[in-house]
């Protein structure tokens, strides 16, 4: 992203096949789970189970397919701003081509995000996530690259990606790189989404975080999907409706029922309405768009169109134009996911350097994905999740709880003061803590939102949630305005022992 590669130029994609998926559909009983919205109760908690060595097979594959992705696609970006990639520019693939992959800010970026998870949990606080991407030596640009700027200023996160901080909020950057969320969530796309929409706030706001609330549900539904329309579904399902970058999307999906073979036709009707809309002010008069909500019609092309074949799906993201080597490597993640590694084409496979570090980092393909899969284990244990078996007989009984998308969350057109909030914990019974939150704005209060800190969230300005064990958690009210600006406040509940 945002850096040209001179070099050999990768070769045409050709075939993807769709992955044989075996998924036991259970309930879970007992009292709800984190992630079911807040409350009480004994509703069962639909499951699927997943044999540990898929989930190994799809958390590789879906590195590796960003690094494809990107590798492919490198030499492309930002050569063809507001125009379709020629077919004969489309460069054809060489396993020289991961040599760029390691440098590539599509991926690196994840890696300081996957340790902080790794060293404090999925539940990782913005302190912690703020500390480890200002620590970061690697080059960045744009949202990333402010956000760190006002993390070593002092402007902690999520400061640090408001648009009163960060002139780049509805960039990309959350966007290219929240893969690992959804795959540190296999075939949870609902706590997915409250991972995606804290970390997120590090560098992005409203659209630009949605981004990445969008790409880590589809990587998490991906574990469990029967084709690529139910991926589609999940993510679209997570990015809350009336917000711009959903609108994007519909408008993708409609091109694509009214039209289900010609992506370029879908192409043309969103550069007619979202061109102009790219708020970045390195865009400032020329055709440059950076804007997360365009470049995500292009990834949402190549998931549409491409049929789930993973060299076509990339194909079409990257002849998108704009930056595109990052759409392609979305789109190589989240199809990488669905078909698992062993299923990917073996000129992908067999070139790979396992060992070698991303740039800036201690950190290779291989410790990436051993801590994907550590990480996921505490997802899984904190959302109520059942491990059996062991060795090569191990087994995932994985809650599958409904989707639902965060609080609508928006960039305001003009300068607006946020709400006025408070919150407090009302009371602690046992396991179960209720909250109140309040708030004042003079446009009007259009939404209330909790998250509770054990990845499950709800919606309103009172909830009563029951939490999986005792302990200290962080919960975060969340209101926002007539024109979705926001404002939050987080409170510490102490959930006594027995």
């Amino acid at each position: 992203m945002r850096r040209r590669h001179d070099g050999v130029v990768p070769g045409p994609l050709v075939g993807g096949l769709p992955p044989a998926i075996v998924v036991a559909v259970a309930l879970l009983g007992g009292c709800a789970a984190p992630g079911d919205g807040g409350g009480t109760g004994s509703t069962p908690v639909p499951t699927a189970t997943l044999a540990v060595g898929d989930v190994r097979d799809r958390i590789a594959g879906g590195w590796v397919g960003q690094l494809v992705g990107v590798a492919a696609a490198g030499i492309t970006e930002f050569l063809y701003l507001g125009e379709i990639i020629p077919e004969e520019m489309v460069p054809e693939w060489s396993p020289e081509f991961f040599e760029t992959a390691w440098l590539q800010d599509d991926v690196y970026v994840e890696v300081p995000f996957l340790e902080a998870f790794a060293a404090h949990g999925p539940t990782v606080g913005w302190k912690e996530l703020g500390d480890a991407f200002a620590a970061s030596e690697f080059p960045l640009w744009h949202a990333n690259g402010a956000a760190r700027t006002n993390l070593r200023s002092g402007i902690p996160a999520p400061d640090s990606g408001h648009w009163r901080n960060n002139p780049h909020a509805d960039d990309i950057d959350w966007q290219i790189e929240a893969d690992f969320v959804g795959l540190v969530a296999p075939g949870m796309p609902r706590e997915a989404v409250e991972m995606a929409w804290r970390t997120g706030h590090v560098m992005n706001y409203g659209d630009g975080v949605y981004g990445g609330v969008w790409v880590a549900a589809m990587h998490a539904e991906a574990f469990v999907a029967a084709d690529v329309r139910q991926i589609v579904d999940a993510g679209l399902a997570a990015v809350p409706q009336g917000s711009l970058f959903r609108r994007v999307l519909d408008d993708v999906v409609a091109a694509h029922e009214a039209d289900p073979a010609d992506w370029t036709k879908a192409w043309h009707a969103v550069q007619v309405r979202w061109r102009e809309t790219d708020r970045c002010p390195d865009g400032a008069g020329r055709p440059y768009n950076i804007d997360a909500k365009l470049n995500a019609a292009y990834v949402l092309m190549g998931l549409l169109y491409g049929g789930g074949d993973f060299d076509r799906s990339i194909r079409i993201a990257m002849r998108g134009g704009d930056d595109s080597d990052c759409n392609p490597s979305t789109v190589g993640g989240i199809l990488g996911n669905w078909l698992g590694l062993s299923r990917l084409p073996a000129r992908y496979r067999d070139a790979l350097d396992w060992d070698r570090k991303f740039v800036f980092t201690e950190a290779s393909l291989t410790t990436c994905v051993e801590k994907t899969e550590a990480v996921a284990r505490e997802v899984l244990r904190l959302a109520g999740g059942r491990v059996s078996g062991s060795g090569d007989a191990e087994s995932w009984e994985v809650p599958r709880r409904p989707v639902s998308a965060p609080i609508l969350e928006q960039w305001p057109a003009d300068a607006d003061e946020p709400p006025t909030l408070d919150a407090r914990v009302d009371s602690v019974s046992g396991l179960v803590a209720t909250f109140v939150a309040s708030a004042t704005d003079p446009d009007g209060i259009a939404a209330y939102a909790w998250t509770f800190g054990d990845l499950a969230f709800a919606s309103g300005p009172s909830a009563t949630h029951e939490y999986p064990w005792p302990g200290t958690w962080r919960a975060t009210a969340w209101v926002a305005d007539a024109n979705g600006n926001t404002s939050l406040r987080s409170v510490d509940v102490v959930v006594p022992g027995p």
